[in-house]
């Protein structure tokens, strides 16, 4: 019960908001687009929303990762390789699509995860849902951030507005339902050493369950542009 307690203390505001530079270390900022590959970029509805997805991608790979430094360099060097692209969108798509399977299929099994015993086991089993947790807080404020600018345009201003509104309430209502969920498998366990695990087991794919159901609902778009954010990482 503790870990699943200890994963709930403080997750309701970590998941319904996350900063800004948390989700846009590799995105450019259409507003201050001063090079002319960024205002390519800007201009291509597929390559904005490419760009996009690269920085979640990019976002997720150095959380996943033990060696992040090695993350970030091979990243500023990839975007040299873009660069090279100079006004050819379709190349410059290529190679979006290209870096964001790679980022994304990056993960690294964390430290913790080297032990055998109950606890450990345990404590591995918490760091995955811990990954799981940070991967669905950047989804939720690509989808929060979404409403947040189509509130802006008066042609669409209220509807979105009020979307906005009831996605952070469903956010909330889903946020009590895992919790009584996985409190209820660990209460169904209690009686043996695999509650810990199995509680967190439930929590992951809950999680990873919301994550992707946020992915199909709230960042897609209705014709073939890209959506706006990658499929979730597997692990």
């Amino acid at each position: 019960m503790r870990l699943v307690l200890g994963l709930v203390a403080g997750l309701v505001a970590a998941v319904t908001m996350l900063s800004a530079s948390e989700t846009s270390a590799a995105e450019i900022d259409c507003g201050k687009a001063a090079a002319g590959i960024e205002r390519l970029i800007c201009k291509d509805p597929e390559l904005r929303s490419l760009d996009s997805q690269l920085a979640a991608a990019f976002a997720g790979a150095m959380d996943r990762s033990n060696h992040p430094a090695e993350v970030r360099q091979a990243q500023l060097a990839w975007l040299k390789t873009r660069d090279t692209c100079a006004s050819d969108a379709v190349c410059m798509g290529s190679l979006y699509r290209e870096r964001i399977v790679t980022l994304s299929a990056l993960s690294d099994e964390p430290p913790v995860c080297s032990g055998s015993t109950t606890p450990e086991v345990d404590s591995c089993a918490a760091e995955y849902a811990r990954r799981a947790d940070r991967e669905l807080a950047r989804y939720v404020a690509a989808a929060r951030k979404r409403l947040s600018d189509e509130a802006k345009d008066d042609s669409n201003g209220r509807s979105s507005q009020d979307a906005l509104s009831q996605f952070d309430k469903s956010q909330a209502t889903w946020v009590a339902y895992r919790k009584a969920e996985c409190e209820a498998v660990y209460s169904w366990w209690s009686d043996g050493t695999i509650r810990g695990a199995m509680s967190q087991d439930c929590w992951l794919e809950v999680t990873k369950s919301r994550t992707a159901a946020i992915l199909s609902s709230w960042l897609q778009f209705m014709d073939s542009t890209p959506p706006l954010m990658p499929p979730p990482a597997v692990k």
